[in-house]
């Protein structure tokens, strides 16, 4: 579109958001925000999957501050570039006030932006805050609020590039898959970065070493050969980078004799870390009931806990 640019794309949606936020307008914030959605400050990092969760941090944020007194919240774009074709990163200054008069410190963000469906969205966003925890019931202004060189953009930012990040993830489960299918146990290891975490919906296991990984890789091969099963398929049903160098996806797993699903679907979650060119397990989230890892049979649930609940009930 003729005198659109990447600055004015990015000050449309903060001026959205902004709107949104003051307003107490979930609606709109759920429409111009991508999940999963990445929020960062300086003392955490939350992926946000789900509307309510969005809609209850949103509403937090809001009530925050209002709640100091602001009646405004003005956040003005001061770069922002195209990194590809659909999407966009940029900085911005976020000031709080009353009528004219702060009522917080301005401090710096930087934003990554996504266009779907022809809609640019919210996907990821780092802010110079010292919240430790998410939603924000009080912004905590970083004292070096405004010096955006510790925002600074990536230098190799997967989002740079043409390939879509379902692509990725699927190339990657199905790796994983024909190692467990032949299997091939130092394959499979070649694709995960020890130390990486593994969570079940009750159960969440740091797994340090390939020797650690061992009764699971084995459970798998013994449950396909206890059910006669050729292979393990993983079908992947959604991916997005949500940083620079991460990849979350979802995917269901089945256990198969020729083209006919023996056992599962389970569903399934993972965390993609990019390192040089190549990608890596990070995290893996099984909607399964086992209350412990590993375990001999995969007991199928219902529920795939969110990333946020498992960094509340992992927080020391």
């Amino acid at each position: 579109m003729v005198g659109v640019t990447a600055l004015t794309v990015y000050q449309e949606t903060l001026d959205v958001l902004s709107n949104a936020i003051m307003t107490d307008d979930t609606g709109t914030a759920l429409a111009r925000t991508k999940l999963p959605h990445l929020h960062r400050t300086l003392s955490s990092e939350v992926v946000v999957e789900t509307p309510e969760d969005l809609a209850k941090g949103i509403l937090a944020f809001g009530q925050a501050v209002k709640g100091l007194g602001a009646t405004n919240l003005v956040r003005l774009a001061t770069e922002a570039e195209f990194l590809s074709e659909n999407y966009i990163a940029g900085y911005h200054v976020t000031h709080t006030l009353r009528d004219a008069v702060p009522v917080v410190d301005s401090y710096a963000s930087r934003m990554v932006l996504l266009r779907e469906d022809g809609v640019w969205k919210m996907l990821e966003v780092e802010s110079m805050l010292d919240n430790p925890h998410w939603p924000i019931y009080i912004p905590r202004v970083h004292h070096d609020a405004g010096r955006t060189q510790a925002l600074a953009s990536p230098e190799n930012d997967a989002r740079k590039q043409a390939v879509h990040p379902l692509t990725i993830y699927q190339s990657f489960i199905e790796d994983l898959s024909a190692a467990n299918t032949e299997d091939d146990f130092e394959t499979y290891c070649s694709y995960l970065l020890f130390p990486y975490t593994s969570h079940t919906e009750f159960a969440d296991t740091i797994i340090a070493t390939p020797e650690d990984v061992r009764p699971f890789f084995d459970m798998l091969r013994d449950t396909m050969r206890e059910k006669s099963c050729d292979r393990l398929v993983r079908r992947a049903e959604d991916a997005e980078f949500i940083s620079s160098d991460l990849i979350c996806g979802y995917h269901a797993t089945e256990f198969c004799a020729g083209e006919t699903c023996v056992f599962g679907p389970i569903k399934s979650r993972m965390i993609l870390k990019r390192e040089n060119t190549n990608w890596y397990l990070k995290s893996v989230t099984n909607s399964l009931a086992n209350s412990r890892f590993p375990y001999n049979v995969p007991k199928p649930s219902n529920a795939l806990v969110t990333l946020r609940t498992i960094q509340e009930r992992t927080r020391t």
